[in-house]
């Protein structure tokens, strides 16, 4: 089987939204650029931000990819990043060691709109973009389907022509507005996606007010347990959830949030004081009753987790694209070689098989 690297991203360029229909052009996000002055504080925007969207009326940092290309020591650049150089991310992916990468959007992580055809309008045209950029890779580049969870049945109808053009999962937050991941609103998204074969691909980040709020009070820093509880609740609230036994063959990911915290989430969400050994037998018996799979990260003690939660349900990924992790990720196969205290059969698993369990690719 081919080697998967499943969380990996591309940094949208305003090229996106060339692909708006001429009818939704009011939606276009528009470029603000900061001359000078103190720092903003708003989603993805870092003391040093210099260029915001504003997209439905809200502000959001705008990455910069000279930024994040430089973090690295060459193992990334500019094009390969925005998809703007296809060829150039396929070669990157060569010296990584990586057949497929499955590409997660980076802005829909946590950008939300009040109005329900501006969702649809940017929804629609990145899903149009990216399944044109991906069909450039010879099939090595696969997507995620960003949904308009507001226009559920329009997004019925996207989800089956993304299926066509190259989509291997669905984009869900651990918070979407006010609604749950269980929420019924979602069923149908739900059925639609047991019907395509696909995952149900829960990535850090949120749609809610009430953790902007947190992340953005005054005197915050950047928080990583406020960035990735979402995906803590996410998995508790299914571990409880009547869904799992609506749609049992629905396979959900949980992503770049790690896999340490998921024996004492387990033990937490089930209200159960065990020892160490009937937990470990619970936490194994619920990933495999819920379809659950994770990433994990290379910092971890997996030897460890593994006892808890298996050696089927862990996949290790690079976060390619984003900041701060890329000299420390990139060549996640080659590091996990080097730790020396797994051996070439888990090494396997955590690279090929496991991720092939979730997509299916």
């Amino acid at each position: 089987m081919r080697v998967l690297d499943v969380d990996t991203h591309v940094v949208e360029s305003e090229r996106v939204w060339d692909l708006l229909a001429r009818s939704e052009e009011e939606f276009r996000p528009a470029i603000l650029r900061k001359e000078r002055g103190a720092a903003v504080n708003a989603h993805f925007a870092g003391p040093k931000a210099k260029e915001f969207w504003v997209i439905d009326n809200r502000l959001y940092g705008k990455h910069d990819i000279e930024l994040i290309s430089g973090a690295g020591r060459g193992e990334i650049s500019a094009g390969a990043i925005t998809l703007q150089d296809v060829p150039a991310r396929l070669a990157e992916m060569d010296r990584q060691q990586v057949d497929v990468q499955v590409v997660f959007s980076s802005l829909f992580l946590n950008i939300r709109c009040d109005r329900a055809n501006a969702e649809l309008a940017l929804t629609r045209a990145y899903n149009r973009w990216i399944a044109a950029a991906c069909a450039q890779s010879g099939g090595r580049l696969r997507w995620i389907f960003v949904p308009s969870l507001k226009n559920i049945d329009a997004t019925l109808r996207d989800m089956r022509q993304a299926a066509t053009d190259g989509a291997v999962g669905v984009l869900f937050r651990g918070f979407e507005g006010d609604r749950y991941i269980d929420h019924p609103d979602f069923e149908p998204v739900f059925a639609t996606a047991v019907d395509l074969n696909w995952p149900i691909c829960v990535h850090i980040g949120h749609g809610s007010p009430a953790i902007e709020s947190l992340a953005q009070r005054d005197g915050a820093r950047f928080n990583r347990f406020i960035s990735d509880s979402p995906n803590y609740f996410a998995f508790s609230t299914l571990l409880n959830s009547t869904l799992p036994a609506k749609y049992p063959a629905l396979r959900f990911g949980f992503f770049e949030s790690g896999c340490s915290w998921v024996p004492a989430a387990v033990q937490t969400a089930m209200h159960v004081r065990l020892p160490p050994s009937e937990l470990m037998a619970l936490v194994k018996e619920k990933l495999t009753a819920h379809n659950f799979w994770l990433t994990c990260e290379l910092h971890e003690d997996l030897p460890h987790l593994m006892r808890y939660m298996g050696d089927d349900r862990l996949m290790l990924a690079s976060d390619y694209g984003h900041p701060g992790d890329v000299a420390d990720t990139i060549y996640f196969r080659q590091k996990l070689a080097d730790r020396g205290d797994i051996d070439p059969a888990l090494q396997e698993r955590l690279v090929t098989d496991n991720g092939h369990g979730l997509f299916r690719i």
